[in-house]
Formats: structure tokens, sequence, C-alpha cells
């Protein structure tokens, strides 16, 4: 949330669009206060411990998950898809989608041992990509839905 504008430009997006056909649910974390609630949703969703709201987001992510660069929280929250893919948790795995190359290969390569250890068969079930552009991400997640 270092965009000065991030917030303005939302409300710009609501104004254009002003009336959702359907209703969004958002569930922000509560627990860090940087990370803040999107003005996006129609409704807002509150948990008390922050490992039961992650848990629940991944289980219902069931066209992919896309990470994008961040710390520790992020971190913590791909190796629980990653554990949720691998055993099938909820009776399906979906794709595990990392935008920035080179945050995840160098700056935290995370990347390059989860496919390492899915090519040495210590992991099963994923459907992994790892992407520089939109676009790309786009045409991977469109290919697990067909």
């Amino acid at each position: 949330y270092s965009d000065e504008g991030w917030l303005s430009s939302a409300f710009e997006v609501m104004e254009r669009f002003p009336d959702p056909p359907f209703d969004s649910l958002g569930i922000p974390t509560w627990h860090y206060g940087h990370e803040l609630p999107t003005p996006f949703a129609t409704k807002i969703a509150k948990y008390f411990e922050n490992s039961i709201r992650e848990e629940g987001l991944l289980a219902i992510a069931k066209g992919g998950v896309v990470f994008t660069p961040g710390s520790a929280g992020t971190l913590q929250e791909v190796f629980q898809d990653l554990a949720q893919n691998h055993y099938e948790s909820y009776g399906y795995a979906s794709p595990m989608i990392f935008l920035d190359k080179h945050f995840w290969t160098t700056e935290r390569p995370v990347y390059p041992v989860i496919g390492e250890m899915a090519e040495r068969g210590y992991l099963h079930h994923l459907n992994l990509g790892l992407y520089d552009n939109n676009e790309e991400v786009i045409a991977h997640l469109k290919k697990f839905s067909e």
C-alpha cells in the first residue's frame, strides 16, 4: 500500500461501475494493520484467527492463487497452499501462480525449491506457473479452467 493513489483509484473504478451485478466478499486480515480491506467488497467478514482465515481463503480458491511479492505472511500462504494441493485436502488441487520471476527465484527463492521437490517426487498434484506479466498468468488460469 505504498502507492498513495491506490484508494482514490479504487473509488474512480467504483464511480465508473457503480452497480455491480453481484455481491463480493472481502475478508481482510485485520491481523496486520498495514493490510487494508478492499473498497470493492459489498460484504466484509471478520475472522478472529488469521490462520483460520487463510486456510479458508486458500480452500475456496478452486481456480488458483496468484502469489505476488510479499513477506513472511505471503511465504506462509505459499506453503499452506502447497500442503493443501499436495494432499488434495479439499478433494482437488488448483494452480499456484508466482508473479515476478526475479522475486520468486532470487529474492525469495521458493519456486526453484518447490519445483525441484516436485520433480523428485516429493510433492504431488502441483500445477505451478512462474511469470512476469498478467497475460501469461491469465492464459495459465484459463487453460486450467478449460
